[in-house]
């Protein structure tokens, strides 16, 4: 893995995929997730939710119901971006989720997320998923630290996420997402959709 040697959970260089392609990648997951779930969801690419602070666009807007009638809302951010995420940009999320009197937010990111973004996110359960190369999940230990490439039997999705979550000692847990790997984001969802 090529992290970042000060945010070891962050990719040392982010992710080459365009904004678009971007946020394709993310309704496509949650999209698989939904179908999984055997939940007919309305997703809804840069779709419009209204607050009472006015009117929002939202990189992925997510309504779907449960217990037979139950709406859920969900926003989705995609942040693509140089720097990892800071707190700051998870506190607009927050705000926007409560504004809009939504039920969780996401927050993807090209670049991962500074430790202070996780623990606030993880305080107010919003789920942070950083997109990185598929190849980037390779890692090899060895006597040297230079990036080794995978060799051709090891068969990797372009684009792969990785939740980040803590630890009960603050420490910080990835778990990996891939096309046909989703149960990071199956986890998380299932525990977001309950009605409280």
């Amino acid at each position: 893995m090529d992290s970042n040697p000060n945010s070891r959970w962050n990719p040392r260089v982010p992710a080459d995929i365009s904004p678009s392609q971007f946020e394709e990648l993310v309704l496509g997951w949650l999209e698989s997730c939904a179908s999984k779930e055997n939940r007919k969801i309305l997703a809804s690419h840069l779709g419009v939710v209204e607050g009472a602070g006015g009117e929002y666009k939202i990189d992925v807007l997510i309504r779907f119901t449960v217990f037979d009638g139950a709406a859920v809302t969900m926003l989705v951010e995609c942040k693509h971006q140089v720097r990892p995420v800071e707190r700051e940009d998870v506190m607009v999320l927050d705000a926007k989720v409560r504004d809009c009197a939504a039920h969780k937010g996401m927050l993807f990111s090209t670049s991962g997320f500074q430790k202070g973004a996780i623990q606030y996110a993880a305080t107010h359960g919003i789920a942070t998923v950083t997109v990185v190369r598929g190849k980037w999940l390779y890692e090899t230990r060895g006597a040297d630290q230079r990036q080794v490439e995978p060799p051709p039997w090891a068969h990797f999705d372009t684009f792969a996420g990785i939740r980040l979550s803590l630890t009960d000692q603050g420490g910080i847990l990835c778990h990996t997402i891939q096309r046909k790997r989703l149960d990071a984001l199956l986890e998380w969802f299932s525990q977001a959709t309950r009605v409280e």
